[in-house]
């Protein structure tokens, strides 16, 4: 019997931003953000949903072009809420069925989406 299962990866990536109007956020700082995605699927012929490695590597290329940058050159308002969106939107744009996206900016502040 095929079961639906869900699978993670998580990556990071260090960025710099600021987010518009905000009186402590509004100047130009950094953070090591850490990324966590989870996608469902049927447990394949291979006993495997996706191979860790594909799916670490599509979130690693997702999230490449984040690395190292201003964020704002990419996103209007890159808060965690809309990075976290972006990452989501392009994963799915990809053929992933994607179940949750974490954006952690620290230990204890994350934007999640799930489906």
């Amino acid at each position: 019997m095929e079961r639906e299962m869900i699978i993670g990866v998580s990556t990071s990536f260090s960025a710099a931003h600021s987010i518009p109007g905000h009186v402590k956020c509004g100047k130009v700082h950094g953070h090591n953000f850490k990324v966590e995605v989870e996608i469902s699927g049927k447990v394949g012929r291979n006993g495997m949903v996706m191979d860790f490695f594909d799916l670490k590597r599509i979130l690693d290329e997702v999230v490449s072009k984040f690395d190292h940058t201003l964020l704002n050159e990419l996103i209007e308002i890159p808060t965690s809420e809309n990075i976290c969106l972006k990452i989501f939107e392009e994963l799915k744009e990809r053929g992933l069925n994607v179940r949750r996206v974490r954006v952690a900016e620290n230990e204890d502040k994350w934007a999640e989406i799930r489906k």
